[in-house]
C-alpha cells in the first residue's frame, strides 16, 4: 500500500466520521435545521412539523401539473 492509498484512506475515514457527527448532533432536536426552530409550535408540541407539511403539499402539486401535461 503505497502514500496515496494512505492518504485516500484517512480521508475517507475523516468524512466518514464528520458525517456520522454531523447525524448525531442534528438528531437533538428534530427541529434542528429548520429556520423557525425557536417558534417552531411543532418542536414545543410534538405536532407535524408545519413546514414540512408545506413543502410537501407544493412539491406534489408541482409534480401533479407535470403529470397533468
Amino acid at each position: 500500500m503505497g502514500p496515496a492509498d494512505i492518504v485516500i484512506l484517512v480521508l475517507v475515514a475523516a468524512l466518514l466520521a464528520l458525517a456520522v457527527r454531523s447525524l448525531l448532533r442534528s438528531g437533538k432536536g428534530g427541529c434542528s435545521g429548520c429556520g423557525s426552530a425557536s417558534s417552531c409550535s411543532a418542536h414545543n408540541t410534538g405536532a407535524p412539523c408545519p413546514a414540512a407539511s408545506d413543502m410537501l403539499r407544493r412539491a406534489e402539486g408541482a409534480l401533479g401539473k407535470r403529470a397533468e401535461r
